[in-house]
């Protein structure tokens, strides 16, 4: 990459270190409100809607639509944003203010979906389709915001840290770790003991803090303008996009792959689990907490290892290790109603707390290793976007997150539509272990593809010049 002769400097600002500690533990606010939201507007639209398992998809796949929406958005602009931790605060004041109003848009969804119902009278998929809908209006810009938050901060971080990569990674590892909070504390203090709207304003109040903090710190940080030239692009021979870590396909597959598997073995598990621990509100926020701790776990491990391995290579030995975990995790499944019976009888747990253990053990045995190997594969992919120039990281960094929540998207209706009613659940976990195999064989390939090329066209220069 070369500076272009004589042209003007565009000026961006760097930020302190100090300045990303307390980011960071705003960032853990911020994925901690994302899931007390997602709860939060899942159980108000089953109120509207029914709480059916194509409504409940319909809302998950609008809530993810949004952020992946955001995520490309951002992606494209956030390294042209002089001051991102400013705008990183005034989206989150933005999100809680719009929480505010979304019982009053439910409300007028809840009329406009009995009209329609009135008069075209839609069968089962019609209905599905029009909860899409619905849901995707009210929800679009809320999580459109939420997505956006993660290429802004990646721009900051890839101007103030030469490590950008293993940055990027723990910001988001400590979104996970406030998306577990939140699961926690929506499904178990706050929406038992104080009910929808109390939830609501206290994390519109926490949204509206964070904004009011990154803003705040933005001014008192006063970061230094840095004059960068901008930079012309090397000419590049034509074909797939190729980097020290491998062809850009590739990574983008995997960011897909990633999000297809891990949403999809959650539905799958959750409904594997309500045979064994219930199906209370409790049971479903222990499932969805212990997933989203392995998540956390994963990408924690990969933001503490060395570059002692290839990326391309530590990506097989996850998905390896995910698909091997998957497989055993089919057989315990088999003998775990057994294992609880007989733990709880012989230890008498007849008291509330008691059941609740053992159903929190019961999940972890069976989700957490496997959910520690998946939230590995996402942090890999983003430590291959980090890489890039600092102009260039923010960009990256959008279009894989956004690619994964097209995954998630995919994973969440495919299973919820086809798999499960089609085939089965055990066939559903198969074909997420089938999927992480096949990423190897895309490893294979695109490794392979480049000296396939390199070979045809050395053979056609030979051919010109005999």
């Amino acid at each position: 990459m070369k500076a272009t002769a004589g042209a003007s400097p565009v000026y961006t600002t760097s930020y302190s270190r100090r300045t990303f500690t307390v980011i960071g533990a705003c960032f853990i606010l911020s994925g901690a409100t994302a899931l007390i939201y997602e709860v939060l507007w899942a159980r108000m639209l089953g109120l509207v809607f029914g709480a059916t398992t194509l409504a409940v998809s319909a809302v998950l796949a609008a809530f993810m639509g949004g952020l992946a929406l955001g995520s490309a958005i951002a992606g494209r602009w956030s390294s042209r944003v002089k001051r991102p931790v400013l705008w990183y605060g005034a989206i989150e004041i933005a999100i809680g203010l719009y929480a505010l109003a979304v019982p009053l848009l439910f409300r007028g969804i809840d009329g406009g979906y009995a009209f329609v119902w009135r008069h075209l009278h839609p069968g089962p998929y019609g209905s599905a389709s029009l909860r899409f809908a619905l849901a995707c209006l009210v929800l679009i810009a809320p999580t459109a915001l939420m997505g956006a938050t993660l290429p802004l901060l990646s721009a900051a971080l890839a101007r103030t840290f030469p490590e950008a990569f293993a940055s990027v990674t723990r910001f988001y590892s400590l979104n996970l770790l406030g998306a577990i909070i939140g699961t926690v504390v929506a499904g178990f203090v706050l929406l038992p003991a104080f009910g929808i709207q109390t939830t609501i304003y206290f994390a519109a109040a926490i949204n509206l803090a964070i904004g009011a903090a990154a803003i705040l710190i933005d001014m008192k940080s006063a970061p230094a303008s840095v004059p960068r030239l901008p930079v012309l692009a090397e000419a590049r021979p034509a074909g797939p996009e190729i980097t020290a870590d491998g062809p850009t396909l590739f990574w983008l597959g995997c960011a897909f792959v990633s999000g297809f598997v891990t949403i999809s073995s959650q539905v799958a598990w959750t409904r594997v689990l309500v045979m064994v621990i219930g199906s209370s509100t409790y049971a479903f926020s222990i499932v969805v907490a212990l997933f989203l701790l392995g998540l956390a776990l994963g990408a924690f491990l990969v933001s503490r290892q060395k570059d002692w391995l290839p990326l391309q290579q530590r990506v097989f030995k996850v998905q390896v290790l995910t698909a091997a975990s998957l497989f055993i995790s089919l057989l315990v499944v088999n003998a775990m109603p057994g294992i609880v019976l007989g733990v709880g009888f012989k230890f008498q747990l007849a008291s509330w707390p008691g059941l609740l253990a053992l159903q929190m053990l019961a999940a972890m045995v069976l989700i957490v290793l496997p959910a520690t190997l998946m939230g590995m594969m996402m942090p890999l992919v983003l430590m291959w976007a980090a890489r890039a120039a600092s102009e260039a990281v923010s960009g990256r960094v959008g279009r894989t997150y956004a690619i994964n929540t097209v995954g998630a998207i995919t994973g969440s209706l495919v299973t919820a539509f086809v798999l499960i009613p089609r085939a089965s659940t055990r066939f559903t976990i198969l074909f997420a272990t089938a999927l992480a195999i096949a990423v190897e064989f895309g490893r294979t390939f695109s490794a392979a593809k480049p000296a396939w090329a390199m070979r045809a066209a050395t053979g056609r220069l030979s051919r010109a010049y005999s």
